[in-house]
């Protein structure tokens, strides 16, 4: 064998156990874009079901999931999710982030429209943190949307969407999900356990208890972070956008925070009936709590959502999505939320089916669909 066929022979076996290793290890930074590729490429239709709903499903009676008539228990629900989350019936309001006013991230150079950009840290239990940016407009409309990123890591990700609002005028505070992009991996202690360090959510399971649960990392900053924009800028409406695990947030979040006006989930969260056992469907630790939807499951967050004075809650789905929540299985529960909202009297829930964009991102027709709804052009 040449020497030749034996660098090509040993790169090949390199590249096929780092593919392997990589796929099967979450910690890994660069493991999500590997998994999305090897999905789209050799996955996609294989074991994706994207044109028909698996006869399953139909055995779930929709309505009987939903256990909201009223204001009244949306109230309840809320309270409830807040006790869970936050170990406490009110959020504590006097926390503070700390700030670095006109912070510099050469990464940002070229946005569109782009005044300053402030830096926002929140730290939390366990030294848990998280680390946002809030984009300012050279020529604001007085509105902020909240971005919050998923399991891809870094808001950075979500540069053109953040790029799209700021040419539109809109003020952005970014997040990223706890552990990833900016945010730390701390060492952590665990009574009769040990030491450990916190690299995916997988881990929050060793920190739950019933004094403390980890979804708390989750909405906490956005909730501080809020708060005090509240206090120094004088926005006149909220909004929210979030892609895949940011969809789930951005779906939670909302039904906590009546301040969200309209909220736009893109590539988020199913019912979970429709995600066991579902390929690219069965989602990180935050998605598999059953202590957590015992409050309010999924689709009493869209009401919840969706609920209030000029409220929304637009839910994007990519149809030919090659990660996750793909294919027209939102068919099965639309009209029941619908319906529900529609005895409520109150706010506006809707599905929006991609059936362009064959990428688990924010498609530039979804996007022009969020920017029409958020100027009520829609």
């Amino acid at each position: 064998m040449t020497k030749t066929r034996k660098s090509i022979l040993i790169i090949g076996i390199l590249l096929v156990f780092t593919l392997g290793y990589s796929l099967g290890n979450e910690s890994l930074p660069f493991n999500d874009s590997l998994k999305l590729a090897y999905q789209d490429i050799f996955q996609k239709h294989s074991e994706k079901n994207f044109e028909t709903i698996d006869s399953i499903f139909y055995e779930t009676d929709i309505d009987s999931l939903i256990q909201i008539e009223s204001e009244e228990d949306i109230i309840s629900k809320r309270v409830d999710l807040i006790n869970f989350i936050w170990k406490n019936d009110k959020i504590d309001t006097t926390l503070s982030p700390l700030i670095e006013k006109n912070f510099y991230d050469g990464r940002y150079d070229d946005l569109d429209e782009l005044n300053q950009i402030n830096k926002y840290e929140i730290k939390m239990e366990s030294g848990v943190n998280s680390i946002a940016y809030l984009f300012l407009p050279e020529n604001p409309n007085n509105e902020l949307v909240i971005y919050q990123q998923g399991h891809s890591g870094d808001f950075f990700n979500g540069y053109e969407t953040i790029n799209h609002l700021l040419k539109n005028n809109y003020s952005v505070i970014a997040f990223s999900l706890p552990l990833l992009g900016p945010n730390n991996q701390p060492l952590v202690d665990i009574p009769n356990l040990g030491t450990i360090q916190l690299k995916n959510h997988n881990n929050f399971k060793f920190l739950d208890s019933d004094k403390f649960s980890s979804i708390k990392y989750f909405v906490h900053p956005i909730f501080v972070s809020l708060n005090e924009i509240e206090k120094n800028h004088e926005f006149k409406k909220y909004h929210m956008i979030g892609i895949s695990g940011g969809a789930w947030v951005t779906t939670l979040y909302s039904a906590l925070d009546e301040r969200i006006e309209k909220s736009f989930a893109i590539s988020g969260p199913l019912p979970r009936f429709l995600t066991v056992n579902v390929p690219g469907n069965e989602g990180d630790y935050e998605l598999n709590l059953p202590s957590l939807y015992e409050n309010a499951n999924i689709l009493e967050l869209f009401i919840m959502s969706s609920y209030g004075n000029d409220r929304e809650h637009l839910k994007i789905q990519n149809k030919y999505d090659p990660c996750c929540y793909y294919g027209i299985t939102f068919e099965l529960f639309e009209k029941n939320i619908q319906d529900k909202m529609s005895k409520l009297d109150n706010g506006t829930f809707k599905i929006y089916l991609d059936t362009i964009n064959k990428k688990h991102t924010i498609s530039n027709e979804s996007m022009n669909l969020i920017l029409s709804s958020l100027s009520n052009k829609s």
